[in-house]
């Protein structure tokens, strides 16, 4: 009888364990870091120092277990003891806001400029295609921040300053173009298709039909139960389909806001998870999730 208590006992805590290693990392404009969370504590395990005047509005985990982060001035691949692997500087006057992974295991860099240049890089950094195209606004600031490569390996480019979101082909054909009331920040391609908008600072995301642009559904503050959405940015669907939101608590002009850095939320609309902790953590624009991440043994 004891072995079988011992033995239950041990089910359990491997459980609890494996529940336990959900990480996420963690960036944001105004965030003087890069972090990694533990989802069940809310503690950091881990954080690499941006320099000064770099601002990090993307983050991910590359395939083979890096961290791909933009800092406005370029784009980096760093490990987890903070080695470079590459470091792809921006062209002067410009900023280079998104770095994202391909569905290849290689690259997407945006930069913003004129003309916006888009560049695929292989999994060793190096160039295998570059697209230009002219957003037709002037301060580079102002086009972009998260571009994400589409399963039919189009661009997918929310451009704020006309609130506007345009999908092009990778040699720089305007494919579509679809107005929208918000300047998105990111984008999320659904599975039925459509896309999934989180619009910034009108405090709600939306989802619109990918070939009419019609909006299918929109989420205010107001409708999500238990947590107050402030300014919208990355949203990722977690593989249980609910929604994490990086809620980005920066444009207050002076305001103190009290809302969590990340929401999920369920199909329902309801918070089931909150993070809010800006002494420790900051602030939050872009997240990757990691399920089951144990981080590298740094010793």
């Amino acid at each position: 009888m004891m072995r079988f208590y011992i033995f239950v006992i041990t089910i359990f805590l491997c459980g609890f364990r494996a529940a336990a290693q959900d990480k996420i990392l963690v960036a944001g404009s105004g965030n003087p870091f890069i972090l990694l969370v533990d989802k069940q504590t809310g503690k950091v395990e881990w954080k690499h120092s941006l320099e000064k005047g770099e601002e990090c509005n993307t983050v991910a985990l590359t395939k083979d277990g890096n961290v791909l982060y933009s800092y406005k001035k370029g784009a980096k691949v760093v490990t987890w003891d903070h080695q470079v692997v590459w470091d792809f500087p921006a062209p002067d006057k410009t900023e280079l806001q998104s770095a994202t992974i391909l569905r290849n295991g290689g690259f997407l860099l945006g930069i913003c400029g004129n003309p916006a240049r888009f560049i695929e890089l292989d999994k060793k950094g190096r160039k295998v295609n570059e697209t230009t195209f002219d957003l037709g606004i002037e301060k580079p600031h102002s086009q972009f921040r998260q571009v994400f490569q589409l399963k039919n390996k189009n661009y997918l480019i929310p451009v704020m300053a006309k609130r506007k979101v345009i999908e092009i082909s990778r040699k720089g054909k305007l494919i579509a173009e679809h107005k929208i009331d918000g300047g998105a920040f990111s984008s999320l391609e659904l599975s039925d298709g459509n896309l999934l908008l989180p619009c910034g600072d009108v405090h709600y995301y939306i989802v619109i039909d990918r070939n009419t642009g019609k909006e299918l559904k929109r989420v205010t503050s107001q409708e999500v139960k238990g947590a107050a959405l402030w300014f919208v940015a990355q949203i990722l669907e977690l593989s249980n389909k609910n929604l994490l939101i990086c809620n980005w608590c920066g444009h207050t002009r002076g305001t103190v806001v009290d809302v969590p850095q990340l929401i999920e939320l369920d199909r329902e609309g309801k918070a089931v998870w909150t993070l809010n902790d800006k002494q420790n953590i900051g602030l939050v624009s872009a997240a990757c999730y990691l399920k089951n991440f144990r981080l590298p043994d740094l010793k």
